[in-house]
């Protein structure tokens, strides 16, 4: 008895042909990006036959952008949607726990995929729409919540680099933390997204982030 009719008799309803392809696409493409990818590797992990993949998708290129629209509507949900009331660090916060999970790792890496590659298609937005962290900070910056005078815009990236980079550049992250566990990495950087928002609403006299210490030293590095 296969694994699908077995997992059918518990109750549970088996995944399709499309949407087995497409999970697996989902991990081929953010491994390997458009041209690396090979359909012999996605249908092999799907378990299903490249007609199927074909009838379904109709290429790799059409296989690609299910795979892109999907993600980028998930995209959407998370980060472009108005959420303005809540606290900005709230939001950071949450933000940080969203880009560990599995599925935004792969958009992120399908997204510096598509920036080396060069193409054309690579915007995470829809036109028009503004990034819902640019949002966030304006409004954080209306309620009186950080400065006013700083760049929203700057701002914005700056968050983004301490959310993303681990999830992007991996090995570039474990020469700067010095192979710091993925957890203490993670509590490290919510402390600093908590202190630098706290910093941030601080006006007047300027104040000096603290100092970060070596693991095992006593010097601030």
């Amino acid at each position: 008895m296969s694994q699908r009719s077995g997992a059918a008799r518990n109750g549970k309803v088996p995944a399709t042909a499309a949407e087995r392809i497409l999970n697996a696409a989902m991990r081929e493409f953010a491994k390997y990006g458009f041209a690396g990818a090979r359909v012999e590797r996605i249908v092999s992990r799907a378990d299903v036959s490249p007609r199927s993949l074909y009838y379904h998708f109709g290429s790799k290129r059409g296989l690609y952008d299910a795979v892109r629209e999907r993600l980028s509507s998930q995209h959407y949900e998370d980060f472009v949607r108005g959420v303005t009331d809540e606290p900005l660090v709230d939001r950071l916060l949450a933000n940080i726990d969203v880009a560990m999970t599995p599925r935004w790792q792969q958009w992120a890496r399908l997204e510096m995929w598509e920036a080396l590659d060069g193409g054309a298609g690579g915007a995470p937005y829809p036109e028009g729409t503004v990034p819902g962290d640019l949002l966030a900070i304006r409004a954080a910056q209306e309620r009186g919540e950080i400065d006013p005078d700083l760049d929203p815009h700057v701002l914005t990236m700056a968050f983004i680099a301490i959310t993303f980079w681990p999830t992007m550049f991996p090995q570039s992250t474990r020469r700067l933390t010095d192979g710091m566990a993925k957890d203490e990495l993670l509590e490290a950087r919510k402390n600093l997204v908590r202190t630098l928002v706290k910093r941030l609403a601080e006006t007047g006299t300027p104040q000096e982030l603290p100092a970060v210490l070596a693991r095992g030293s006593q010097q601030p590095r």
